[in-house]
């Protein structure tokens, strides 16, 4: 081989290899953030795109702030996200809070626009404190000739704070030996206020089925009902508050072709309503009268009857930096007889164990003795297999159990969103 030949080979060779990234072998100086989100809504990938200056780890312990992020609705429809950013490690005595509205009605985009714009700035501050600070700019728009912002109540609002939603689907699906659709709709109306909530709602359910049996007959089941209630809440503190609720009904499936309902209720909420974005511990009570109009005699030979009723609940939510949890117990007796009640519980939790190991439960359980609507004799079996009526029951159960494992880099925060949608293939 020449010399000139050997020159170009060696040439090749080095120009072949890999370059070395000017940041190998040293550490990423971005700000660690751990993104907890239990309420939904949150476009991790549009994050990772539009925030550049952090590092999304996939575990809280490996971040500097544990970014808690939950939502409530809001009277009108939309949300109220509550931003809690958590400092870790070099932060670890920093805790700050934002909250910002999101209007009804509003697309995907600008919704995730305004969710990533308020953690810009909460993460600014702790940003700031890390090498690159001189890169952050603070940026204001101002209206054009914009007043100071009014109080709320002395806005001129034509709608006086009501806001009306109107609602209609249906859906269906057919093969060669059955069919089946349902049609609902919902119409409600509501004004919500500091001191005030009030709100009606209507709704219907239709529901057809058809099947051909093996002899070619056809069979068509029918399901119907509908309900409509209205309720009024007064605010007394940061506590208390009470209220009243007025319902009428009927549903074939339960037996009964005209109800009503009224009640008066005091509930009590240990934490502040100011923080229930992150935890709520309520306890209520209510007493009222049902009245209850059957399509056939009862099993207690009832074709009417009108009974007082008492309830308790007892519930409480909890969103903190280890996971969320919530869960519910009801109790509800009829005053008239002391056998006839019902008590339920229902339970949920996602418990961090440990990095990368969440622990998820579900379970609801109810004791079942308060049906008082159950028609005499015993179910057809096209009523059991088609759901057309409730069938008598002692208890009903129900749960789950689930593990997560997240493992491996805790760096690859890379969007690649390639054929995402095609798992069909």
């Amino acid at each position: 081989m020449t010399t000139r030949l050997r020159l170009l080979v060696l040439l090749v060779c080095i120009f072949a290899l890999p370059a070395a990234s000017p940041a190998q072998g040293t550490d990423d100086l971005r700000l660690r953030v751990f993104l907890d989100c239990p309420s939904g809504g949150c476009d991790r990938d549009y994050l990772v795109t539009e925030l550049p200056f952090a590092l999304w780890t996939q575990d809280r312990l490996d971040a500097d702030i544990h970014l808690l992020i939950t939502r409530l609705g809001t009277a009108s429809g939309g949300g109220e996200y509550t931003f809690t950013f958590l400092g870790q490690r070099r932060f670890a005595t920093r805790v700050d809070t934002l909250v910002s509205f999101v209007p009804p009605n509003v697309s995907d985009e600008l919704r995730r626009r305004e969710v990533a714009r308020v953690i810009k700035i909460g993460l600014a501050p702790f940003a700031l404190r890390l090498p690159g600070g001189e890169r952050f700019s603070v940026q204001y728009t101002a209206p054009a000739n914009a007043p100071a912002a009014p109080a709320l109540s002395s806005l001129n609002d034509p709608w006086d704070f009501w806001v009306y939603r109107l609602r209609l689907n249906g859906g269906g699906n057919a093969e060669s030996r059955s069919s089946a659709y349902e049609v609902n709709g919902n119409v409600s109306a509501s004004r919500v206020t500091e001191q005030w909530k009030i709100s009606f709602n209507a709704g219907q359910q239709y529901r057809d089925s058809r099947f051909t049996l093996s002899d070619s007959t056809e069979r068509r089941f029918f399901l119907r009902s509908a309900d409509a209630s209205a309720r009024v809440i007064r605010s007394l503190t940061d506590h208390w508050s009470v209220g009243t609720r007025a319902g009428t009904a009927f549903s074939e499936f339960s037996n009964t072709q005209a109800s009503g309902s009224l009640d008066v209720s005091a509930e009590y909420n240990w934490y502040p309503w100011a923080q229930a974005t992150s935890r709520q511990l309520v306890a209520l009570v209510a007493v009222g009268g049902r009245y209850n109009d059957y399509y056939e005699t009862t099993i207690y030979g009832r074709n009417a009857e009108l009974r007082p009723v008492a309830r308790a609940v007892l519930a409480g939510e909890s969103r903190q930096v280890w996971g969320t949890f919530d869960a519910q117990a009801r109790y509800t007796r009829y005053l008239h007889d002391t056998r006839t009640y019902s008590l339920s519980f229902t339970g949920r939790t996602n418990f961090r164990l440990s990095r990368g190991l969440s622990l998820e439960l579900r379970g609801d359980a109810a004791k079942v003795n308060d049906q008082l609507y159950l028609p005499r004799g015993d179910a057809t079996d096209d009523q059991v297999l088609t759901r057309q009526r409730a069938l008598a029951t002692a208890y009903r159960l129900s749960g789950s159990v689930g593990l997560s494992f997240t493992f491996g880099s805790i760096y690859n925060t890379i969007v690649n969103p390639r054929m995402d949608d095609l798992d069909n293939r």
